[in-house]
């Protein structure tokens, strides 16, 4: 596709409903990789969810794979082009993904470096028996985010995130499961169950939400019955 007429296409529709915004990554001819028009977009659509009072979030994708990661190429298609605005767009991105209540990830197909970081952002992650997930970032001589390690340290500990991060190997969706980051969802219900469980979600008294997810993501918070009450 030319550059001319992915310009004119939203590359990142957004849905807004009663306190959630559905955001879908739309370049699926590049298997939703993320170059810099598209991580734009992607942050607008997250910050204007914010701002249009959405609570709960859901991340979709078009196409046979999730996202590919990183689109490393310049618009020429024959250069690194400009990775450390990349690179601050992602980490805008799961920044934005963190300050929601509540963020669902639905993976049909391949999560791939920051596609994977996208995944690991939320606090439920849905995915397709066919999904892969792989790290290449550090094999490549490119860091993965630093929210992503310490999601992931907190999730499987340091010596099997270690493994995720570091050695660039491929994991199916069953894999990742038993590592209780996804819950496998058969492919032709995925997008159904996602969009049902996210406004079951939507609601929730967002206080409540928030504050529950601050009891089970922070150990400074206390024990989790304390910070509930506090709430009552």
């Amino acid at each position: 596709m030319s550059a001319d007429v992915e310009a004119t296409r939203d590359l990142c529709p957004a849905e807004h409903h009663d306190g959630l915004v559905v955001l879908t990554l739309n370049r699926p001819e590049a298997r939703n990789a993320l170059d810099v028009p598209l991580l734009e977009a992607f942050v607008a659509g997250l910050a204007e969810g914010k701002r249009a009072g959405a609570d709960v979030l859901l991340v979709r994708a078009e196409g046979p794979a999730f996202c590919a990661g990183a689109d490393v190429r310049s618009d020429d298609g024959t250069a690194i082009g400009r990775p450390g605005l990349r690179r601050r767009l992602i980490e805008e991105s799961l920044d934005l993904m963190g300050g929601y209540p509540a963020a669902v990830v639905a993976v049909q197909g391949a999560a791939v470096g920051a596609g994977w970081a996208i995944a690991a952002a939320a606090d439920i992650t849905l995915a397709a028996p066919a999904a892969s997930f792989r790290f290449p970032e550090l094999p490549l001589g490119f860091p993965p985010p630093d929210s992503t390690v310490r999601r992931l340290e907190a999730a499987v500990g340091p010596a099997r995130a270690l493994r995720l991060l570091a050695l660039g190997e491929r994991y199916g969706a069953d894999d990742v499961a038993r590592l209780g980051l996804v819950d496998v969802i058969p492919e032709a219900s995925l997008d159904g169950t996602a969009r049902e469980m996210a406004a079951r979600l939507a609601v929730l008294p967002p206080e409540l939400l928030r504050n529950l997810k601050a009891g089970l993501s922070a150990s400074e918070a206390g024990p989790l019955p304390t910070t509930l009450e506090r709430q009552s």
